[in-house]
């Protein structure tokens, strides 16, 4: 069921209800765009890649929000199921509501067109929003504007002298207005425009001074002068109270969707999403308040707004991974319509919901209601009991549940509720090299130690990561922080101490359950006869990125300066792994 602005008010009371009675609530995004900022890359901490979403990704439009309603049947398997696609724009409805910027991103919009996505809808019929702080600034807001109205009335009061050059407009104004005393004039009300607000106070107090008694109240509408006859003060108290009644349904109008968020958060009902944490993020800064910037504390707000969460594409990479090798949404739903896997029996009511062959991926609420489909379906098959009662009650779940899988991160995970688990990374090497540096002058430079995989942070710096971990420790004793004379500008260091020393050292151990090149695109690889140049050519990043993958070479000798200051001759051969003089080296060219 698509829902904007045209149709919003008159189905809220039906989808409130909906979240309130439902067994769990899945959900999806679509965004303008994705990041902003710094890439994430594969050896982030949690820290870090929160930090890299809240710096670059927050400032995209929230366009698209699937919201899935799965309804359990009380003592079966069968679930009852409704689906709501809102399409959101935040259009500031008076000139005292926020007026939103943003940012979007070409290849998102491309990406969105090319998926059938309506933008006509999404900008003619969006459904506006606010957060709870914009909500709070526009009462305040019209508080103060009642407030100044109040004073002037009061200061009306005071008798001001009117000034010699002002007298003509308000003697006309005063003629305009005291035709309302006549019988036989037929209107009800008078106008005076283009009079300044000095005048208006001037014409207040002329009124008040003249015309007391007389029945005929005054006042101002968008700039005009307003005069009115046979208004008691029974009637000027209930407009007073339309007025209120009226400006408390702009700011409904305004918070909009924003509602539906807050009753989701209200409801403390699961809700299950897959690589859900950006959707989140946006769900918490653009409906309720502004995420935090220090990281635990958003760990804390988080959990405490939404304290249930389930990321599908966290359990099928940690539960599924042998029957399900894709954790990408349409590699799972593809999985999970084939044995061993059973689909669950849903009852839909005609346009709330989707045929899952019906594909109609990147539409958020097709997504949204796939995405609740796996959810049961990987319940179903991970508990053998055959569950009747709630799934967030099943206990096969508890272990997933609050854990936020990290895109390109294919060895660590936010933990909502704990500490967030340290990834074994002592294979792991920070790397600065010159500028000229291409993928071959790493890999040469590794070459005694086997395949790595290279991952870029900047032209000058990347990550490295042995393929053989028992390596690491020759790594560290040959290469780490020594400078190489024949690659002057070059330094190795160790990741847990290059982390200590940027402060990004995560907290506890954590078991290393997905292997490191297990999420990695497919890797093209290329033979080289010579042995590489001791730097490589001109060109950006992406160009030394696509450099060859493997290549052939004999291991020579580096030099390295001692700690006094002297040259020595450094012999790679006692480091080298046994593989002998040709070593093929392995190197992710699309890891980021």
């Amino acid at each position: 069921m698509d829902v904007t602005k045209s149709n919003f008010k008159k189905l809220l009371p039906e989808i409130l209800e909906a979240i309130d009675s439902s067994s769990f609530l899945a959900v999806d995004g679509e965004f303008t765009g994705l990041n902003n900022g710094h890439n994430i890359t594969a050896f982030d901490t949690p820290k870090q890649y929160y930090s890299k979403i809240r710096s670059g990704a927050l400032d995209f439009l929230f366009v698209q929000f699937g919201l899935s309603v799965f309804k359990q049947v009380k003592g079966h398997e069968r679930y009852k199921n409704k689906t709501y696609v809102f399409y959101l724009f935040p259009e500031p409805l008076n000139r005292d509501a926020p007026d939103c910027r943003f940012l979007c991103q070409a290849s998102s919009l491309t990406f969105l067109a090319q998926n059938g996505f309506n933008f006509n809808k999404l900008f003619r019929e969006g459904i506006p929003y606010l957060k709870q702080s914009d909500e709070d600034s526009l009462r305040e807001t019209l508080a103060e504007k009642s407030r100044i109205r109040a004073n002037a009335v009061q200061s009306n009061n005071q008798t001001i002298p009117i000034p010699k050059q002002f007298q003509p407009a308000v003697d006309a104004a005063m003629e305009k207005i005291k035709v309302l005393l006549s019988p036989n004039f037929d209107k009800e009300e008078v106008h005076v425009e283009k009079c300044s607000a000095f005048v208006r106070k001037l014409v207040y107090q002329t009124v008040r001074e003249e015309l007391s008694g007389k029945n005929i109240c005054v006042e101002t509408k968008n700039g005009t002068l307003v005069a009115r006859r046979g208004v008691s003060q029974e009637q000027l108290h209930k407009e007073k109270q339309e007025k209120a009644e009226k400006e408390e349904e702009t700011i409904q109008d305004a918070v909009g969707f924003a509602t539906i968020i807050r009753r989701i958060a209200a409801s403390r009902k699961l809700i299950v999403g897959h690589n859900v944490l950006l959707d989140l993020c946006h769900m918490v800064h653009r409906f309720i308040d502004p995420l935090p910037e220090d990281y635990l504390e958003f760990k804390e707000m988080l959990h405490t707004i939404f304290p249930k969460i389930l990321d599908t594409k966290y359990l099928v990479s940690e539960a599924l991974s042998d029957l399900i090798p894709s954790s990408h949404l349409p590699g799972v739903v593809e999985a999970i319509m084939k044995s061993p896997f059973e689909l669950p029996k849903i009852d839909a009511e005609e346009n709330y919901s989707y045929e899952i062959q019906n594909e109609k991926f990147h539409n958020a609420g097709y997504d949204a209601y796939v995405t609740g489909l796996s959810f049961i379906t990987a319940l179903r098959y991970l508990d053998t009991s055959k569950f009747i009662k709630s799934p967030v009650d099943v206990g096969a779940i508890q272990k997933y549940l609050n854990k936020l899988f990290l895109m390109k991160i294919p060895d660590a995970y936010i933990d909502l509720e704990r500490r967030d688990p340290e990834p074994l990374r002592d294979h792991v090497f920070h790397v600065s090299f010159p500028k000229v540096w291409t993928s071959q002058n790493i890999v040469e430079l590794f070459s005694p130690f086997g395949s790595i995989q290279i991952n870029w942070l900047s032209d000058t710096t990347a990550w490295v990561a042995l393929q053989d971990r028992s390596s690491a420790s020759k790594v560290k004793e040959c290469l780490e922080d020594r400078p190489v004379s024949k690659s002057p500008g070059v330094i190795v260091k160790w990741y847990k101490r290059y982390s200590a020393s940027t402060g990004t050292v995560a907290s506890s151990p954590r078991p290393n359950k997905r292997k490191l090149s297990g999420s990695a695109p497919a890797i093209t690889q290329k033979t080289l006869s010579t042995p590489l140049p001791p730097t490589g050519g001109e060109g950006d990043r992406i160009s030394k990125k696509r450099k060859s993958s493997s290549i052939e070479l004999n291991i020579g000798t580096i030099f390295e300066e001692t700690e006094n200051g002297s040259e020595a001759l450094m012999d790679l051969e006692s480091c080298a792994s046994a593989e002998g003089d040709k070593v093929n080296f392995t190197i992710d060219q699309d890891w980021d």
